[in-house]
């Protein structure tokens, strides 16, 4: 293998790893969702067509020469007029539009490409033939240097990617601004990594530009020809690395989310077992029968969210009932004899909450009468993001099987007070 296609392996495999993890959203994904798997799919078959192997077999089977450097070079600049036009839309709702956003309607993206594309085609019949170089490779850009037409096709071509690139990057910029003043920070880093993989891709134009430009002068560039290629080649790798990196953050967020929810689903079952045999007989009736098996808890990811937020609300309702056979007073005193046993912050009212919650299930089990003055406010420090109540009812239920609770029990007199 040669250097260059070891390069190129480096974009290539990530970007189909990409597309064919995300290939779910090209079926049944939004809009949006699908014009960036375009995208993305664009840019790993430009990749692809890099590979000396492929570029020679494909010249021989259609005995074009070069034909691949024309479909690569299609193929990049349509991607990168489509990601102008998704950033577009991330960025739609950003706030007030500043007055060079009105060059990145459609009419200007549309006009770009249609340009672009068929200078290039127009264009390429008059380049000059790739350099093919000692160890097989076959380089195109520099063949024209110093060519004018082949100069005027690659300006075509780097013109329309430093433009779209450079639109692209003032978007996500834009956008990730937004996403940080409104707290939603996975996404501003989404957009901030991206911005800096495009304008790292705007360089990526100017610097195979200045190459070229020097050959029409009949200057000599400071680098050598392969010293030129090796850097272009490197700048790539980062640039879509960057871009591969902004888009992928969110889809790693989901991934986290789906293994904490599958957790959290995991770590609530004792403690829902527990809870609902304390709800009316029609409840427990239905409860039991939706109730999934361990297995199903353990093994199956399908519609976490939904199971977590029953199984939330089911010990919510659980809570609520054993409210009856709790002392008004038994959530401070067992917060006191928490801090006593060494806890703080959110563990000490976590672990008090859950002996609260043993000693009113314990009341309502053994059907023992309502305490007079009993607790009337909800246990439970429960909110409105589903997330957020898990994870704290798994905290509770941490201590609710803790031999901390027999602790409790001795350290508070007179658990119960009989009616």
């Amino acid at each position: 293998m040669i250097r260059d296609d070891a390069i190129a392996l480096c974009t290539i495999v990530p970007l189909w790893a990409w597309c064919l993890w995300r290939i779910a959203y090209l079926l049944r994904g939004t809009r949006g969702q699908r014009e960036l798997w375009t995208v993305l799919a664009l840019l790993a078959c430009a990749a692809t067509l890099r590979l000396s192997h492929l570029e020679r077999g494909l010249t021989e089977w259609t005995g074009v020469s070069d034909l691949t450097v024309l479909v690569k070079h299609l193929a990049l600049i349509l991607s990168c007029v489509l990601l102008w036009r998704w950033v577009d839309s991330i960025a739609a709702e950003a706030g007030p539009r500043r007055w060079w956003r009105r060059l990145t309607t459609t009419p200007p993206r549309v006009l770009t490409g249609v340009v672009a594309v068929a200078a290039a085609c127009a264009l390429f019949p008059f380049t000059a033939p790739a350099v093919v170089e000692a160890d097989g490779n076959r380089n195109f850009i520099q063949a024209q240097s110093g060519n004018v037409m082949g100069t005027a096709y690659l300006a075509a071509y780097l013109g329309t990617m430093a433009l779209a690139l450079t639109f692209s990057a003032a978007l996500c910029a834009v956008a990730a601004r937004s996403a940080r003043r409104s707290g939603r920070r996975t996404f501003s880093v989404c957009m901030y990594l991206m911005s800096s993989g495009c304008w790292i891709g705007v360089g990526y134009s100017f610097f195979r530009a200045s190459y070229l430009i020097y050959g029409l002068t009949g200057a000599a560039y400071p680098l050598s020809a392969e010293a030129v290629d090796e850097v272009s080649s490197l700048v790539q790798v980062i640039a879509i690395s960057l871009i591969l990196a902004g888009v992928s953050v969110r889809g790693w967020e989901s991934a986290t989310r789906l293994v904490r929810r599958r957790r959290r689903l995991i770590d609530l079952r004792s403690l829902w077992q527990e809870l609902v045999s304390v709800l009316p007989a029609e409840a427990i009736v239905r409860v039991l029968t939706e109730a999934p098996s361990r297995f199903h808890d353990r093994y199956d990811l399908r519609d976490l969210w939904n199971r977590l937020d029953k199984r939330v609300l089911a010990i919510g309702d659980s809570a609520l009932e054993v409210l009856p056979w709790i002392k008004a007073d038994l959530p401070q005193r067992a917060l006191d004899a928490a801090h006593a046993s060494g806890l703080e912050g959110d563990d000490a009212e976590a672990a008090a909450q859950a002996f609260c919650l043993r000693t009113g299930r314990r009341g309502r089990a053994d059907d023992e009468p309502h305490i007079e003055r009993h607790l009337t406010v909800p246990l439970l420090r429960m909110g409105d993001d589903l997330d957020t109540n898990a994870a704290w009812l798994a905290r509770v239920a941490r201590y609710y099987h803790s031999p901390l609770m027999d602790t409790f029990e001795a350290r508070i007199p007179a658990l119960r007070n009989p009616a």
